[in-house]
């Protein structure tokens, strides 16, 4: 009772997700498109950058880097390629994707993983341009390479993203970097990245570090400190207050929180949430200020991957400063509910549109 400190109803940082078709980047058979960026506003439009390929053998690889706007969040118009794979025997001429947005010093800049074909470690590339729509020019080199070190059996058998089989397990950070975000901070870019370790299990094993720079375009160090979390699939940061809140989603220990760090760096866990929106890129209208008054966001987009082609969809949440939250018991009926039911109820002798008469 001691580390008690407040009902989840009475936290600042709980909340429940809430979720909507939108239009434009829904489900459509023979696309895949999945892992938005955090959403911003510019020439009186929502602008959103996400992965897409026609690939049926992975949705997230063999893709480009595309991106939509709207007028009002729902509606979205696809508008093209904003940053593409590079060409062959570059460092990424098999795959850019997983993307994340950064305005700063009057410029746009996109970061993003990045494959080289048979090559099954991930590095962070970065592209920058002057307006929204581009043009987007690449960096000539990564912005962050894994740490150097354990040993593949074979990297050429294993060349598209698995990085488990080992004879020497290698750091934490060495397999692969993954999710990247920059956010400014105490006046300096904060690059956030999940990382794996050569030799560890694909997924369940990811972990979250940091490295700092000066300027955008690095170069960036990474802290000491690192990995500042043990858990979390995707990196999702976003000012709250005077310091950073994350949250922690699917894998590892602390997974299904919402955790603060004043610093940046070392974050405790607030909070625990229920049915995070996967890959959750939110409209934080003050998420590049660095003012120290970080006031939360209330909707976003994320993508749904349990079907044969991904797609987007819309949330809305409470992860405001201001304002009453919407927690209805009747609205989220979590409690007593079990999701191998909800998947398949036939299996259990349960009609589909039975699940919620009792709710």
């Amino acid at each position: 009772m001691k580390r008690h400190k407040v009902d989840d109803s009475e936290n600042e940082l709980y909340t429940r997700f809430r979720y909507q078709p939108i239009t434009g980047l829904g489900y459509e058979p023979g696309v895949n498109r999945r892992d938005p960026s955090t959403i911003i506003k510019a020439n009186k439009k929502y602008y959103i950058w996400y992965t897409r390929n026609e690939c049926t053998q992975s949705s997230w690889l063999d893709a480009d880097i595309w991106y939509a706007t709207s007028d009002d969040g729902i509606d979205w118009h696809e508008q093209g390629a904003a940053v593409v794979r590079g060409a062959p025997g570059s460092w990424d001429e098999y795959s850019v994707f997983t993307t994340e947005i950064l305005v700063a010093e009057g410029k746009y800049y996109l970061c993003y993983q990045a494959k080289k074909n048979n090559d099954p470690l991930n590095v962070v590339g970065m592209a920058w341009a002057e307006s929204p729509d581009g043009p987007w020019q690449k960096l000539d080199d990564p912005i962050l390479t894994p740490t150097p070190d354990g040993k593949l059996i074979n990297p050429t058998e294993h060349g598209d993203s698995n990085w488990g089989a080992a004879t020497e397990i290698g750091s934490w950070d060495s397999g692969a970097l993954h999710d990247p975000g920059i956010i400014k901070f105490n006046g300096k870019y904060y690059l956030y990245y999940k990382g794996h370790a050569i030799g560890e299990k694909m997924f369940t094993d990811s972990k979250w570090g940091v490295a700092i720079a000066d300027k955008p375009e690095g170069p960036y160090i990474r802290h000491p400190a690192n990995p500042v979390s043990n858990s979390g699939h995707e990196t999702w940061v976003f000012p709250w207050k005077t310091g950073m809140a994350a949250i922690v989603d699917w894998a590892g220990p602390e997974k299904g929180t919402i955790q603060y760090s004043e610093d940046g760096v070392n974050f405790d866990i607030v909070t625990t949430l229920e049915d995070i929106p996967p890959a959750g890129g939110a409209y934080v209208a003050d998420k590049f200020l660095d003012n120290k008054d970080g006031q939360g966001f209330s909707w976003g987009l994320a993508h749904y991957g349990g079907s044969d082609w991904t797609f987007l969809v819309g949330f809305t949440c409470d992860l405001t400063r201001e304002g009453d939250k919407d927690l209805g018991w009747h609205n989220f009926p979590h409690y007593s509910t079990i999701r191998d039911v909800l998947k398949d109820p036939e299996k259990f002798g349960l009609k589909r549109n039975n699940l919620f008469k009792g709710c």
